[in-house]
């Protein structure tokens, strides 16, 4: 049942999801959403700090900041994510808006997972996991996969073009 409380989306999330901006999140989709997210980065045995950052960060860009925003991210600082049963977060969450959020939550668990700069075996399982339980093709995973992995490459590539030579 919801409490009625959401979140708002920003411009960031309209330009990286493709979803509109002001669109609104129902706050207990969210919290689903990054606990399961939490669960799946941390299915190595450690969520390290540079994921669960990356995942604020994130947050921070695709969110506007407000009392429920601030409310959402300190549940997801206190969340027993070693505890986590996957099936029962992924279960809990319904989208009602125009978004494939299957997709869009494994890419963002993909993103995440590689964060501290290694896709670890447990992690990229627990993504295979989650997809299963949300219907989604392994074909689409493998893409997401390299969406992902061609998006960190451009990274690099750019900041070392900017780079200077002192």
């Amino acid at each position: 049942m919801s409490s009625g409380k959401t979140v708002a989306l920003s411009k960031y999330a309209q330009h990286k999801y493709g979803i509109a901006a002001q669109s609104l999140v129902d706050f207990e989709v969210g919290v689903n959403c990054g606990c399961a997210l939490l669960a799946i980065a941390g299915a190595d045995g450690q969520l390290a700090e540079a994921e669960f950052q990356w995942y604020i960060d994130e947050q921070e860009m695709v969110a506007v900041d407000s009392e429920a925003f601030q409310e959402y991210i300190e549940i997801l600082r206190k969340f027993d994510w070693k505890n986590a049963n996957l099936e029962e977060l992924l279960s809990q969450i319904k989208f009602n808006f125009p978004l494939n959020f299957r997709n869009s939550l494994l890419y963002q668990a993909i993103k995440m997972s590689r964060a501290d700069g290694f896709y670890h075996e447990k992690e990229k399982a627990a993504v295979a996991k989650a997809a299963e339980i949300l219907g989604v093709d392994s074909n689409v995973v493998v893409s997401l996969e390299s969406v992902a992995e061609m998006e960190d490459t451009a990274d690099r590539l750019r900041i070392a073009l900017f780079e200077t030579k002192a």
